[in-house]
């Protein structure tokens, strides 16, 4: 397997840069005050940040505090929940390769093997790695039929995106048809990212994408109840349960 290392540029220009008015940092206020008002604890951080939320089973990209697009995502089963976590985008692999976890082999669930890039490979085209000791990345699938599944925690704590080309030109500043032809090989390619936050969080109640506030399943039974509306409860914290064994991606070098 090749493997190409380039260095993501963060100059201006690209196809998702935008340049601040009075009128976006307004609506960045609005959007920040709007969580704040509905008693949602979640301060967005400046610049670009990702938020993943479990319930909704959503991503939402942020530049400035403001929604530039949401995707459809699959998480963690509740055997082997996606962990909430504050972490960092490290790089994109186009055409990725993927070995199942210890313990996927040993419960006989796959074989163990390494499984090349191509139609037949979970990771599907493209992953997006994280800076993480939880072992999970946001990547492809080579299931897509599940993102038209109401509820969609089928992972083993990894995180499928729908919309994975829009996150990677979003994140390498390029077009999404520069993307998608990198993401059918005939190599595997790796380019690193700017460290773009990501905040894996497990909001039962969040505006959805037309504004109105929707109040989602509690997907791990975790009983949060009226609690899930207080910021104490709302810690973003790993699941004490799940343990490093747990590690959802492997994608060999």
């Amino acid at each position: 397997m090749v493997v190409i290392a380039v260095l993501a540029s963060c100059g201006t220009g690209g196809p998702y840069s935008t340049t601040a008015s009075v009128s976006e940092e307004l609506s960045v206020s609005q959007f920040q005050e709007e969580l704040y008002a509905h008693g949602i604890p979640l301060t967005l951080p400046d610049g670009r940040a990702i938020l993943v939320n479990i319930p909704s089973y959503e991503l939402i990209a942020f530049e400035d505090g403001t929604p530039v697009f949401r995707s459809r995502v699959i998480v963690g089963k509740p055997e082997t929940p996606t962990p909430r976590i504050d972490t960092v985008t490290s790089s994109v692999i186009f055409w990725p390769s993927w070995r199942p976890t210890p313990e996927m082999i040993a419960s006989g669930e796959v074989p163990d093997r390494v499984f090349p890039p191509g139609p037949g490979n979970p990771m599907g085209s493209l992953a997006v790695t994280l800076d993480s000791r939880w072992g999970i990345a946001m990547h492809d699938t080579n299931q897509r039929h599940l993102f038209e599944r109401v509820r969609r925690a089928f992972s083993h704590g990894c995180i499928r995106v729908e919309r994975w080309e829009t996150l990677a030109a979003w994140l390498l500043n390029r077009e999404e048809d520069w993307i998608i032809t990198m993401a059918v090989g005939p190599t595997t390619q790796r380019i690193s990212t700017p460290r773009v936050p990501v905040l894996i969080r497990y909001l039962t109640y969040f505006p959805a994408a037309d504004g109105t506030l929707q109040t989602y399943p509690d997907v791990y039974d975790l009983e949060l109840g009226e609690a899930a509306f207080q910021p104490s409860a709302r810690t973003p914290e790993p699941f004490a349960a799940r343990p490093r064994k747990h590690e959802a991606c492997q994608m060999p070098e």
